[in-house]
């Protein structure tokens, strides 16, 4: 059975490893180029070329699909099914119809809870009772496919974005690999249009801190978040990550610090911050943190960006 495998983050990793550790006939491995990374933004290999190469297989880095012969290329391999597991590119029509099976997908979400680009932080902060993972054969429309296998997962709310994306990741490929082994057998299941909710990409103004919300609303955050890009708020023109809190009572304007221990008043309740990063330093304790630097009570960190 020959695959062509697409996608370029690390939660397609387990994914590839696991068809080619069961000898699949992996034709090509399709990622997105090297971007630039670091502070001298040199070119770096996306995570799942890296591995790819590590293990010998051949990979593809196009631009775009809209290219003749990029198109032509990729038929050329004669696959029976396109596997793609967060690719980060959309797949017109004429590249869904090359396998001569089907195209499949492995997504991140109990579809069709969370469509779209960053379902995982989504199910963290909305607090979901469950997420778990979909394999769908793929349409048109993003994720609306089909599903032909799903495994749930019940959420307890420590979970943050690190180490579901880790399990999920994992989970994908196991069912991945059961689905292919009996691909025939699969009955199709349509999604309902009724439960779909959205998880569009994380932005960066995402990502910074509203002490204006529910310190509830911000815990969820911040475990959604963490450990990358992480969460922020700034203070005396500097910004900080934050990668662990907890809710406590407390009561103040919104964004005032109640205490130097940087327990920080929110709309409902107040966030004691717990793991901290400054600029160009490590993630250390709050603890840590606040032998060499203070905050001082009163002040106020909903400011705007600089």
């Amino acid at each position: 059975m020959k695959i062509v495998f697409m996608g370029s983050s690390t939660f397609a990793i387990p994914s590839l490893r696991i068809l080619n550790e069961a000898q699949y006939d992996i034709k090509a491995v399709y990622t997105q180029p090297p971007r630039k990374a670091g502070r001298g933004k040199n070119y770096k290999e996306v995570p799942l070329a890296e591995f790819a190469y590590s293990q010998g297989l051949k990979v593809e880095q196009p631009l775009t699909f809209s290219d003749y012969s990029v198109v032509e290329n990729l038929r050329s391999y004669n696959p029976d099914f396109l596997v793609v597991v967060a690719y980060g590119l959309i797949l017109p029509a004429q590249i869904l119809e090359i396998p001569k099976i089907f195209p499949i997908n492995v997504h991140g979400s109990f579809l069709p809870y969370w469509r779209g680009a960053a379902p995982i932080n989504q199910a963290i902060f909305n607090r979901d009772t469950f997420t778990g993972v979909s394999i769908i054969k793929m349409s048109e429309e993003l994720d609306a496919g089909p599903i032909l296998r799903q495994e749930k997962m019940i959420l307890n709310h420590t979970e943050t974005f690190g180490s579901l994306h880790q399990v999920l990741s994992e989970l994908g490929a196991k069912n991945l690999l059961q689905t292919l082994n009996k691909f025939d057998s699969h009955k199709e299941i349509s999604q309902d249009e009724k439960l779909v909710s959205y998880a569009p990409k994380i932005k960066k103004l995402d990502t910074k801190l509203d002490f204006n919300q529910k310190a509830s609303v911000l815990e969820a955050r911040v475990r959604g978040l963490a450990p990358k890009p992480g969460a922020w708020f700034e203070y005396k023109r500097e910004r900080f990550r934050v990668l662990s809190t907890k809710v406590v009572e407390g009561k103040g304007i919104a964004g005032s610090i109640i205490n130097e221990n940087l327990t920080i008043a929110c709309g409902e309740k107040a966030l004691n911050i717990l793991e901290i990063q400054r600029q160009g330093k490590e993630i250390m304790s709050v603890g840590e943190l606040i032998k060499g630097f203070k905050f001082k009570k009163g002040d106020n960190v909903n400011l705007p960006i600089h």
